[in-house]
């Protein structure tokens, strides 16, 4: 009995074992596809903290007191010894003007008044000597026209009497008139005095309170026309922060309530409440004027520029980093959680207050005690699997 002899060629053989190779690679395939591929991501649960909604701005600081002295007369400057950097204090005298001619004006004034005085005493003494004058006509008189209608005495005689009356009442009326003319002399001498008194007083210029120089603009001896700058001063010991802001926070800024931050290059120097608020708004730029005054403490200049927050709004409330909410339709915000079963799940929440990277929940109730995501949400849906890791504070 002969048997059965099969011939396989090559290239059948190595068809065969290729294509058992491809079948098992492709099962492979199909098995790893069906693998779920986990997401990478941190989470964190609601943190409380401190919440500020402010504004940031920049301001200048600028003196409480201060002011630019001008010449109040004109005339020569003499007596001006001070320079950019005198520290003064109330009262001390800074220069004067002319001040020898103002004094010569002011006795040759007193004298004036001294001649006037006894003008008038005299004009009084006249008056009275003309009514003594005048009363005696007038008893003459009517004694006169007595004898008149009696026939005791002619009428020529009578009329030198009426003369003599009507005389003696000129003369009261001349003496009257020469009295108020005196009375007016006199007070305008008085009215001169009293302009020359003044110009001497303000030939003299005093600090009006604690002050420094800050800048000068004429020197000793020059001359200077009323009304001319001659120096700046300042009181370096009470300066306030000086900002503009918009009209749209008026109403959130309180005097005495609001709080002002103030940093200067990044260091922060303290927190001052506001000391003024404008009454108005100005209509070209929109703006309002606030002030916060600066204790010497904080080491500011006059004219530093500052950054400052004006905090509108300050509360202790949960949040969470602001990279944790994203946005959906209709201006929805969600917020991720790792469950038990690290699986991913979605929550709405409020959004408040942002500060820094923190922000604010409003509605902390619904994700009080979940595991949020605050890292790689971005490639998160609802039910993805999740590998967790939780931030360390």
């Amino acid at each position: 009995m002969s048997g059965k002899h099969y011939h396989i060629s090559v290239p059948v053989v190595v068809w065969l074992i290729c294509s058992a190779i491809f079948f098992c690679g492709c099962t492979k395939k199909e098995k790893k596809q069906h693998e779920e591929r986990e997401i990478r991501v941190s989470v964190q649960k609601l943190e409380k903290r401190i919440f500020r909604r402010q504004l940031p701005v920049q301001g200048t600081v600028n003196p409480v007191n201060f002011a630019i002295l001008s010449a109040k007369i004109g005339g020569t400057i003499e007596e001006f010894r001070v320079g950019t950097g005198s520290k003064l204090k109330k009262g001390d005298v800074i220069y004067e003007i002319d001040r020898k001619v103002l004094k010569n004006q002011v006795i040759m004034r007193e004298d004036e008044i001294k001649v006037k005085e006894a003008g008038l005493q005299t004009a009084l003494a006249n008056k009275e000597s003309s009514l003594l004058s005048r009363k005696k006509a007038e008893l003459d008189f009517n004694r006169a026209k007595k004898l008149s209608e009696s026939k005791a005495i002619s009428t020529a005689e009578y009329e030198e009497f009426e003369t003599a009356y009507k005389k003696a009442q000129t003369d009261v009326a001349c003496a009257e008139a020469a009295v108020a003319n005196a009375k007016a002399q006199l007070k305008q001498a008085e009215s001169n005095l009293i302009i020359a008194s003044k110009n001497l007083d303000d030939s003299v210029q005093k600090a009006p309170f604690d002050c420094t120089v800050v800048g000068t603009d004429v020197e000793e001896f020059e001359y200077v026309s009323t009304g001319q700058s001659v120096l700046k001063v300042e009181n370096l010991d009470s300066l306030e922060l000086v900002c503009y802001i918009s009209s749209v926070y008026y109403q959130d800024i309180r005097k005495g309530e609001t709080k002002v931050e103030i940093s200067v290059h990044g260091e922060r120097k303290g927190i001052v409440p506001v000391s003024f608020k404008g009454p108005s708004i100005d209509p070209k730029s929109r703006t309002f004027e606030v002030k916060a005054k600066v204790p010497s403490e904080f080491g500011l200049v006059s004219g530093m520029l500052c950054s400052a927050n004006i905090i509108l709004e300050e509360k202790e409330a949960w949040g969470l980093p602001a990279d944790a909410f994203l946005l959906r339709a209709n201006d929805r915000y969600i917020v991720y959680s790792a469950g038990n079963d690290n699986r991913a799940k979605s929550h709405d929440v409020k959004p408040g207050i942002v500060d820094g990277i923190y922000r604010e929940v409003l509605n902390p109730e619904v994700i009080r005690d979940e595991n949020i995501i605050v890292s790689g949400q971005t490639f998160v849906n609802t039910g993805a699997l999740l590998r967790v890791n939780q931030v360390k504070k």
